[in-house]
């Protein structure tokens, strides 16, 4: 087995960071009206729902080869991201919960745990509620602003390109680019940061009808630094949505605790 998989969970944390410093409308959105009544109308139709959970199956790919596993992600908007790693017929081997203030991971393969506050890691409040809120919102295709406050049609510039919406929204040096499309889907975001020299590129695809509009089944995010890029895309599997979410986090008596930085390197899934 190859020890690719163990990436992906860094892979999660450092997309977070990347970060630090969205679903359906309709055809009539492209209606010549006042930008910032466009843009409260988009953003009044992505008002869909707080809570996701579905099982997802993940890809990870890279220049030197790829790998993939099953797992199952729980997000609450805004406030916290719980995955379960599960490559064996179900069986976990690893979990993540990553929340405003802390983050706890286990490696159940190797009996051990890491828990750090967000402060520890050199990361103030505000980064931290700010990149969890745009973590949470990108994976579940919803919009948000750079910056930790609360979203504003006035915090947008809106732009219509070759038949599609284009929203950008910029703070301090980072930028945050949403393209709708004809159908009124939001497929594609560039989000840039002051701390990097390349963007995160997100990309949304194999849209499916929900109660609420459209939401996609596959959400692909990619990074290039020099020559090397960097693929994470993630299928969703019969999601649910606003139904009511645990987010627990047992630890066995036997498990070895160690520091969040000895932890990624010991991982082997």
């Amino acid at each position: 087995m190859t020890t690719q998989p163990k990436r992906i969970l860094p892979l999660l944390l450092v997309t977070a960071l990347v970060l630090i410093p969205a679903c359906s409308p309709t055809k009539k959105l492209l209606k010549k009206t006042d930008p910032y009544q466009r843009i409260q109308l988009i953003l009044d139709q992505h008002k869909s729902f707080d809570r996701l959970e579905s099982k997802v199956n993940i890809n990870f790919k890279t220049s030197q080869g790829s790998n993939s596993l099953a797992a199952q992600v729980r997000i609450q908007k805004d406030s916290c991201l719980w995955i379960s790693l599960q490559p064996f017929l179900g069986i976990e081997v690893g979990r993540l919960l990553l929340t405003a203030d802390s983050v706890f991971v286990m490696n159940r393969l190797q009996k051990s745990y890491a828990l750090a506050a967000l402060s520890d890691q050199n990361i103030g409040n505000d980064q931290a509620v700010y990149a969890l809120k745009a973590l949470t919102s990108v994976l579940s295709n919803q919009f948000f602003v750079p910056g930790n406050k609360k979203i504003s049609a006035k915090d947008f510039d809106l732009q219509e390109i070759d038949k599609e919406l284009v929203m950008s929204s910029s703070y301090k040096g980072d930028k945050a680019i949403f393209y709708i499309n004809t159908e009124g889907e939001y497929h594609h975001a560039r989000l840039e940061s002051s701390l990097l020299n390349f963007p995160l590129i997100v990309d949304y695809s194999l849209f499916q009808s929900t109660t609420f509009g459209s939401f996609p089944s596959r959400v692909v995010l990619s990074f290039q630094e020099g020559n090397e890029k960097t693929e994470l895309r993630l299928d969703y599997l019969r999601p649910a949505y606003n139904t009511m979410l645990s987010f627990d986090f047992p630890l066995p008596g036997n498990y070895k605790q160690t520091s969040l930085e000895s932890f990624l390197n010991q991982l082997q899934f």
